[in-house]
């Protein structure tokens, strides 16, 4: 029982982490990581104060909106280490108008549970592949949908969650 509430954590930081950086929500994005963690994303390796702010600067940078989806994780877990790979699908929309950027990787990851919390230790992203998509005519006219926000505002946050029917 323990191994699948260990699992059930980990996948829990790693999920919360992707929510943090697509919401730049620095508190959230920092609680995946112990505070002496290392990231390594591409150009920059360094210590998760500085990433958050490199990450949140880069993204809102460039974007105007991103998503990235963590599908299949696998971790080993051995007491109270863990050692997780995380694939990674990343979509941005660029502030030119011009399309997406999209891509792959994997996220490698050594996690620590230290005083209870599972959080990532280590953590270095592997890319993949890259590609960009030019814009074209959208799929269906999205006039109707709420969007997203990159603050406390945004939808997600509600607690609770209610909705009222059109003309009430």
């Amino acid at each position: 029982m323990q191994q699948l509430l260990d699992r059930l954590a980990i996948q829990d930081c790693v999920t919360g982490y992707a929510r943090g950086l697509d919401r730049h929500d620095g508190e959230l994005l920092a609680s995946a990581y112990h505070e002496d963690a290392i990231d390594h994303h591409g150009d920059f390796t360094g210590p998760v104060d500085e990433f958050v702010a490199w990450a949140t600067a880069g993204h809102e940078g460039s974007y105007t909106a991103h998503t990235h989806f963590i599908t299949n994780t696998r971790a080993e877990i051995d007491g109270d280490l863990a050692h997780a790979e995380s694939y990674v699908l990343f979509v941005l929309k660029r502030k030119d108008g011009d399309g997406v950027d999209i891509g792959g990787g994997r996220y490698i990851d050594r996690l620590e549970r230290r005083t209870g919390d599972w959080r990532i230790a280590a953590r270095e992203l592997l890319v993949e592949w890259l590609c960009q998509v030019e814009s074209g005519s959208p799929l269906v006219d999205i006039a109707g949908y709420p969007s997203g926000t990159w603050d406390h505002t945004d939808a997600s946050y509600r607690r609770p969650l209610e909705l009222t029917l059109p003309g009430s």
